[in-house]
């Protein structure tokens, strides 16, 4: 083990969130080094992984191997849950463990620095990196938990951020970071000075109408990207109840596909 050449990522780097990936060279050849970069992680160089620090507060760093053994072929399998979805979240050895059907598995015990994930090295199609997209957002929306960011399916737009379901999204998400003032995309970043115009997609509501503020805390209170048998983190309520208090919200529709409405400069 001590001979493996780690590859070492952090999230929003110059920001100095203790969230870490670091990618076995197995698994370095796929397409997750694309999608990493995508939803945000800087590559390091060895100087700054030396920085590392486990003792730091809310530190996070996710191991990432190939699955393999009994682990694929749970992966690979069917069942007749798949109905419900390919996500599912269980308990194994006291640990949650988050399971993404034909892509990864992902255990994050409570209150532990170190995380492990086991993931399919073949992804190639778009099936399959919109799932790895899906399943890093899943794994930051819990490791940014304890401070606050919020996360969703959706995009940055020019006035704020559009908030849809998930299979509208493409694995899309869009990260609020309330106290810092930040939106991160896959688009890059921005910033607001106190709230945003928030646009939730629905066909079915009247293009521009508005939601009341008890309807925005609804909405963003169950619509997260997080998946955790605990909820929402105290840090997360607060944020949305900041965001809601000062931020405005309205129904939104377009018919241009979804594919071309979340391609924003």
């Amino acid at each position: 083990m001590s001979n493996i050449k780690w590859t070492y990522y952090q999230f929003k780097k110059k920001h100095q969130y203790p969230v870490y990936v670091r990618l076995h060279p197995e698994v370095e050849i796929s397409k997750l080094t694309q999608v990493l970069s995508e939803v945000g992680f800087d590559l390091l160089s060895d100087l700054e992984v030396r920085g590392i620090s486990l003792q730091k507060a809310g530190v996070k760093l996710l191991t990432i191997q190939e699955a393999s053994g009994k682990i694929l072929q749970q992966l690979q399998s069917s069942d007749s849950l798949d109905q419900y979805g390919f996500e599912s979240l269980s308990v194994h050895a006291g640990a949650p463990v988050y399971t993404h059907r034909k892509i990864a598995l992902l255990m994050s015990p409570s209150g532990k620095p170190l995380w492990d994930m086991a993931i399919v090295t073949n992804i190639h199609t778009n099936e399959q990196i919109t799932g790895a997209r899906v399943v890093m957002t899943r794994f930051l929306a819990m490791a940014l938990a304890p401070f606050g960011v919020i996360s969703y399916w959706g995009t940055a737009k020019d006035d704020g951020v559009i908030i849809m379901k998930q299979a509208q999204s493409f694995g899309e998400a869009v990260f609020i970071d309330y106290k810092k003032k930040l939106i991160f995309s896959s688009h890059g970043e921005s910033s607001f000075q106190h709230g945003l115009h928030i646009h939730r997609l629905d066909q079915n509501k009247k293009m521009g109408s508005a939601l009341s503020r008890e309807e925005l805390m609804s909405f963003l209170s169950v619509s997260t990207c997080l998946m955790s048998f605990t909820g929402l983190s105290p840090e997360m309520k607060k944020s949305i109840v900041d965001l809601c208090m000062n931020s405005s919200a309205s129904y939104y529709w377009q018919d241009a596909p979804l594919s071309k409405s979340l391609s924003y400069a």
